[in-house]
């Protein structure tokens, strides 16, 4: 059961390819056919249970596994939904594109390495499923193929293998020292504690490898430059989903391999929840002074990610809990606000946002959908954005750590600028006074449909947050 959320979407891909050409109806219908049973297929397998399945075993301690625990379930759950309805909008934006069924080949394969990679069950099995996310990826990135579509993907990949590397290079030490790098509540270190130090510096290089997909400072330069770039839906998976397998990898290390208890209250803690301040701090600055819409929103990507690893870097189960619900709070809100642009630099042609003044009167949906996600980024109530910032608030001030009051000052400060970047791009949307009209029509319905619906998703997440708060409890209990 556990290899078939892998295989279905890349089968699908590699089908699609195969498939009679020139018939563009045949494949937005079997792209979206695959696309939905591939979700519900990784849906039921994620709410069947944890199990557990070895892929390949090549010495006793060095195997290819997958294991469905509270994370990994959470993660594919929360992936098939999002891949499902930014591909299902994509049918509609690719439409008049000649190279749409290469984008559908690899958006299809990227999901089921994605699924590889939620269900992970070790560092070894986790970073072969994220070299080849890396791989996958840079053809969405590098899709329109003209000079600043390839240059963005190489920058994209010189990124990721760097940080892939860095990551690769704990994970030598850690087979080393621990004997194991199989994923552990708690650590795996034990006893074989003996070179502390040295330790503490393998997990902070994991760290900052991790944080390079994230878009962590100083290794966030390739976000602003991929998104403008890339089409629409492309941009709102890098930044939904891809990023956050970045915060995966950050979890997994802290929590599973080296373990709370082994870095709470050392430089590595400190060190860490400093960067994710600054990185937080210093995308809402750049995003309030951008221009460009998609890029504007690439460096409030920059920003709210590192939210989600700065409730990592409180190392409490508030702190845990809080960055789970920004990790699906954001993801939502994220998808919609680049979909929606992506509508609307599609049916209008304009890409700066302060050029954007009367688009609600002739796109009032997607103009709605974004307005809707902007509240939940801001974190107003009782958008899922305020619930998942009130336990981040909370889990610093429960961390111990002496300057962690700074943290939710932070917040506070990015939710100021946030609402100062998104907020006028509706009111003047909506109300545009005397400008001249915008000519345009609302985007189709295959592209409007599935932005609001994630619109909504965002809004209910924190009108009825009690059952992810109860999953995440479950996931915080087994590791503290």
């Amino acid at each position: 059961m556990l290899i078939l959320p892998l295989l279905l979407p890349v089968a699908a891909g590699l089908l699609l390819w195969a498939l009679p050409r020139e018939n563009p109806a045949l494949e937005r219908g079997f792209t979206r056919a695959a696309l939905a049973l591939s979700a519900a297929c990784a849906v039921a397998v994620a709410l069947a249970g944890e199990r557990g399945f070895t892929l390949w075993r090549l010495t006793d301690a060095l195997t290819f596994e997958l294991r469905t625990d509270g994370l990994a379930r959470f993660y594919m759950i929360l992936i098939s939904l999002v891949w499902l309805l930014a591909g299902w909008y994509a049918g509609a934006y690719n439409a008049r594109d000649a190279h749409a069924r290469r984008f559908d080949c690899f958006y299809l394969c990227t999901q089921g390495i994605l699924m590889g990679l939620s269900m992970s069950a070790n560092a070894v099995t986790f970073y072969m499923f994220y070299e080849m996310m890396t791989l996958i990826t840079v053809p969405l990135v590098m899709h329109n193929m003209d000079r600043d579509a390839v240059a963005a993907g190489i920058k994209y990949l010189i990124y990721s293998v760097f940080g892939a590397s860095a990551a690769l290079l704990g994970i030598f030490f850690l087979m080393y020292c621990a004997g194991t790098t199989s994923f552990t509540p708690g650590g795996v270190l034990g006893a074989a504690a003996g070179n502390e130090n040295l330790l503490r510096a393998i997990a902070f290089v994991m760290l900052v490898g991790f944080g390079v997909k994230a878009g962590m400072f100083p290794m966030h330069a390739w976000l602003p430059t991929a998104h403008p770039v890339a089409p629409a839906p492309a941009s709102a998976v890098l930044s939904g989903v891809i990023t956050k397998m970045g915060v995966l990898g950050a979890i997994r290390t802290i929590y599973y391999l080296f373990g709370v208890n082994f870095l709470r209250g050392t430089w590595v803690q400190t060190t860490l929840m400093a960067l994710t301040l600054i990185t937080v701090f210093m995308g809402s600055l750049l995003a309030l002074r951008e221009k460009l819409f998609k890029k504007r929103l690439a460096y409030s990507s920059v920003s709210q990610v590192s939210y989600v690893l700065f409730g990592l870097s409180t190392m409490t189960p508030l702190g845990l809990v809080g960055a789970l619900l920004h990790v699906c709070a954001h993801s939502l809100i994220k998808d919609t606000l680049f979909l929606s642009a992506g509508s609307i630099i599609h049916e209008t042609g304009r890409v700066r946002a302060d050029d954007l003044t009367g688009v609600g009167k002739v796109m009032p949906r997607t103009l709605a959908a974004f307005t809707l996600a902007s509240l939940g980024l801001i974190g107003i109530p009782p958008t899922g954005g305020f619930i998942s910032k009130w336990y981040l608030a909370q889990g610093a001030l429960s961390s111990g750590v002496s300057c962690a009051w700074i943290g939710p000052a932070v917040l506070l400060c990015s939710a100021l600028m946030t609402a100062g970047y998104l907020l006028p791009v509706s009111i003047h949307g909506f109300f545009p006074g005397s400008a001249p009209k915008i000519e345009a029509h609302e985007a189709p319905a295959a592209m409007w449909v599935p932005t609001m619906i994630l619109a909504v998703l965002s809004v209910l997440v924190g009108l009825f947050p009690g059952a992810l708060i109860g999953w995440f409890e479950g996931v915080a209990g087994a590791l503290f």
